[in-house]
């Protein structure tokens, strides 16, 4: 199992299984990473993101958390 050095998280928004827009945070804001880490959520505001798409007020969006790693650390 290879190691890699952790650079912090990112946090992808779907909507209807269709790719929105991603944000990057230092620390996880769940527990779990992944799919089974999935949080269903309805926006109380528009949320845009820097590729200019947007998720509208009151809608209903998933969202999935992944580690966002840098270089090789240990290879085993």
């Amino acid at each position: 199992m290879s190691q890699f050095e952790k650079l912090g998280y990112f946090i992808d928004y779907i909507i209807d299984d269709k790719y929105i827009g991603s944000i990057t945070m230092e620390k996880p804001d769940r527990e779990t990473i992944g799919y089974y880490g999935k949080i269903t959520e309805v926006a109380i505001e528009d949320i845009i993101f820097s590729n200019k798409k947007r998720i509208k007020k009151g809608q209903t969006f998933y969202t999935i958390m992944y580690p966002l790693c840098g270089k090789l650390i240990k290879k085993q």
